[in-house]
């Protein structure tokens, strides 16, 4: 296996602009086939991308964070996925009180998408910010009727976790799975600037301040944002989740694993499974040739991650594809092509 079609694309992507900074991992097994890095931190005149550079992985902390903490929770306890909101929130009542972890893991809460509270929040806590406002948001649907995808209800996740944990949610990810991954320098919120580099997100930011502009009003550490990472430490957690599917994992227990890693079946037609997305019909980030066994999830920045569990495949694409503009959507196509290109050669 060369690789070389795919690096051509890479290199081609760069010198198109879509970003100025990426890193592309690819393992198969537990067995590393192809890590590079491309580009600079942020255009001319800022330094070399490395396989040390961290990226904000935007909605990739759902996945690299929120949902396997949620996957430790449940191996201590299954029955905490199905447990109503007002186990945690008493003050609630109606429909409200009684969505369940599931739910919000499958994006089925009924919880809007998105709202801006970095315009009005004091951001002193996310537990203030979810008592106080996001519960109290008028629901879009019925609870467990419909899938609307929301950083609202990993907003509710994150809070819930550090309630279950008694620590915050970066100190509990830290302690249950980077350290024991040995990826704690690796995957981290709020980074420091040091001498590795972080890609830069927004013309003229510092670096390592994170784009979501909802995470930076909780100084850095939401449910649904705000973690850093290289492309090789988030391949480490997808291949503990691939491990844990298999039953080979020292964290995440198998029947637990694969639970989340198979679509929910809540809502008809929906692609979720619990935290992670799984390939659609038409129009996959992942592309046409990823098994039906596989789950992944795409972050704002430009970023995705793909494990084919069937293959045992785990594809990381970090980039950061915003800096040449939010509104430049050319990276929905490219994840596509870059992921047909990889199959193909690994097959």
């Amino acid at each position: 296996m060369t690789f070389e079609q795919v690096d051509d694309l890479m290199v081609g992507a760069r010198q198109d602009r879509l970003f100025t900074a990426a890193a592309l991992f690819v393992s198969r097994r537990g067995e590393r086939l192809f890590l590079r890095s491309y580009g600079t931190l942020g255009g001319p005149g800022t330094g070399p991308v490395t396989t040390e550079t961290l990226f904000d992985l935007a909605s990739l902390t759902k996945v690299v964070v929120t949902t396997p903490c949620w996957m430790l929770l449940a191996s201590q306890n299954p029955g905490l996925l199905d447990e109503p909101l007002s186990k945690w929130f008493p003050e609630l009542s109606g429909p409200k009180a009684r969505i369940t972890p599931r739910w919000l893991l499958a994006h089925s809460s009924g919880l809007p998408a998105w709202r801006p509270y970095y315009l009005y929040h004091d951001g002193k806590s996310l537990q203030r910010l979810v008592r106080q406002v996001i519960l109290c948001e008028e629901l879009a649907y019925t609870p467990g009727e419909g899938c609307l995808y929301s950083d609202l209800g990993f907003m509710v996740l994150a809070a819930i976790a550090e309630l279950e944990a008694g620590a915050p949610l970066e100190r509990f990810a830290a302690r249950e799975l980077f350290e024991p991954l040995r990826v704690d320098r690796d995957v981290l919120f709020t980074p420091p600037d040091d001498k590795r580099g972080i890609a830069l997100t927004r013309p003229g930011e510092p670096a390592g301040l994170v784009n979501d502009l909802n995470t930076r009003v909780l100084h850095g550490v939401s449910g649904h944002a705000g973690a850093f990472g290289t492309a090789e430490a988030v391949a480490v957690m997808a291949e503990e989740v691939l491990k844990g599917f298999r039953s080979e994992s020292r964290l995440l227990p198998g029947s637990v694993s694969r639970t989340f890693c198979r679509r929910a079946d809540l809502v008809p037609g929906s692609t979720r499974a619990l935290g992670f997305d799984t390939p659609s019909e038409e129009g996959s980030a992942g592309g046409h040739f990823l098994s039906r066994e596989s789950v992944g999830h795409t972050g704002f920045t430009g970023t995705s991650l793909w494990i084919d569990l069937d293959r045992e495949l785990v594809v990381v694409l970090l980039t950061n594809r915003v800096f040449m503009g939010e509104s430049d959507q050319r990276i929905k196509s490219f994840r596509p092509r870059i992921h047909d290109t990889i199959v193909r050669e690994v097959i």
